[in-house]
């Protein structure tokens, strides 16, 4: 089953060529990869803060800080639960920058990528439930799946309004 999780995942990096952000699909790439294949949990979160720190550059459009790739190593050194609330500050910057904006410059393909984000978080709290109680990976794929797709084929609705 982890296989064809990651085969979505697969095809979502994939379509964020097209209307995504494909840095961004790359480190979930990643960091799904350490989560699904691996026990190092930490360098998987570690690759998550990366996907936040790109969307984040993006919505402000800026360039990637590659000088964020420090994130890795802290991986691990840092405990699970300290990379995880880094990671939800970072993921909460991120999702009410693209609600600023939508609600500034509102788009279709804005309010589908903060549906993304919001299908995001509740795949987010679910990770969180099994990590303190029982996992339920079929409902965190419920959400994240989909958001995944929904990232991929949205992300560059706030770049292009940069660029113009």
């Amino acid at each position: 089953m982890d296989r064809i999780r990651f085969l979505w995942i697969l095809f979502c990096f994939l379509l964020s060529f097209w209307k995504g952000l494909p840095l961004a699909a790359l480190y979930t790439l990643l960091g799904d990869y350490f989560l699904l294949f691996t026990d190092n949990y930490t360098i998987g979160v570690s690759f998550f803060l990366l996907v936040q720190l790109a969307y984040l550059c993006n919505l402000q459009g800026r360039a990637f800080p590659w000088q964020a790739m420090l994130f890795l190593p802290l991986g691990l050194f840092l405990p699970l639960l300290f990379l995880g609330t880094l990671y939800a500050f970072l993921f909460f910057c991120h999702f009410f920058l693209a609600l600023q904006k939508e609600k500034a410059q509102p788009s279709v393909s804005r309010k589908l990528y903060l549906f993304g984000l919001v299908l995001f978080i509740c795949c987010d709290v679910t990770v969180a439930w099994g990590y303190f109680f029982t996992p339920v990976p079929g409902l965190i794929w419920l959400f994240y799946a989909p958001s995944q797709l929904l990232l991929a084929l949205t992300a560059k609705a706030y770049a292009q309004r940069v660029m113009t």
